[in-house]
């Protein structure tokens, strides 16, 4: 029984040590922001660049700027995060949590009929993601669940905009 229990708990050991994560991985992410990502992978950690928008969900249009239009400031947005991992249920499953930079372009048009006259915002500021990340079987398509947020520092000093998104990665 003993060499039973030892071997098992060999083998156990030869398999997670072995099992690694692909390096890359491509996905698109629906939620507040909604947004295409791709994801470097490290030993323990990860690089995650998304591009997308704001639909407004988790906060009025109003709250950061007058604008006329029905898109209020809603734009375009480029986050870069870097995360670290920690994996669960021999790799099938990881937690992840890091600090990243978001900019973003926002354009306001004072009068909703009049299209050619509008500003244009960049902001930028800190954001932090954290997520869980489950790996199907056999398969190379990982479904993720991630939150986090973003404090704009220029031009509104710490306007908060919280984050909330599922999605799926293609990893490979």
């Amino acid at each position: 029984m003993k060499k039973f229990i030892l071997l098992s708990v060999g083998l156990f050991l030869v398999v997670t040590a072995q099992a690694q994560p692909e390096t890359w991985a491509v996905g698109f992410e629906v939620g507040e922001p909604i947004a295409v990502s791709v994801r470097k992978y490290g030993e323990r950690n990860a690089l995650d660049v998304s591009i997308g928008t704001y639909i407004g969900l988790f906060k009025s249009k109003d709250n950061y700027k007058v604008s006329n239009d029905d898109l209020g400031g809603l734009g375009v947005m480029f986050n870069a995060t870097y995360l670290w991992y920690v994996p669960f249920f021999n790799e099938r499953m990881t937690v992840y949590a890091g600090p990243g930079v978001q900019v973003n372009s926002r354009r306001y048009y004072p009068d909703r009929n009049v299209k050619t006259v509008y500003t244009t915002n960049i902001s930028t500021g800190p954001s932090g993601t954290a997520g869980l990340e489950f790996f199907f079987a056999q398969k190379p398509t990982s479904f993720f669940i991630e939150g986090g947020g973003y404090a704009e520092l220029i031009p509104k000093f710490f306007y908060f905009n919280p984050n909330l998104s599922i999605g799926l990665r293609h990893n490979f």
